[in-house]
């Protein structure tokens, strides 16, 4: 049975080994934001939850302080043996990320049942 926790700024869910984390808020803007938002995900990857889908459907907006903390986190859970997953992505997440290039760095699914599957893959 999944695991669920929640807090102002993320929803976890634990579907086995599959860590699934749903982003709350619409605008990652302020640096304290930002650190609110990923610091718990990257502890996370420290505590051997590192097989994380992490859900953008409420995020419209994505500075380059969250486009960095991303990438350091696809470095760490990859680090750790892992995989990092993006899905369900609002089009102006997306367009952010292909602006920048780095839909081509990151695992990308249209939703979040495809991106905890392709963990089986």
């Amino acid at each position: 049975m999944p695991v669920t926790h929640a807090s102002q700024w993320l929803e976890r869910e634990d579907v086995g080994d599959v860590t699934v984390v749903r982003l709350r808020t619409p605008k990652v803007c302020d640096e304290d934001t930002v650190r609110a938002v990923f610091d718990p995900i990257y502890t996370l990857a420290g505590i051997g939850r590192n097989r994380l889908a992490l859900n953008l459907a409420a995020v419209e907006f994505l500075p380059s302080m969250a486009l960095g903390k991303l990438v350091m986190l696809n470095r760490k859970v990859q680090a750790a043996g892992g995989k990092l997953v993006l899905c369900q992505i609002s089009p102006t997440a997306r367009a952010i990320l292909e602006a920048t290039r780095l839909d081509e760095l990151f695992a990308i699914c249209a939703t979040e049942q495809e991106a905890v599957q392709s963990f089986a893959l």
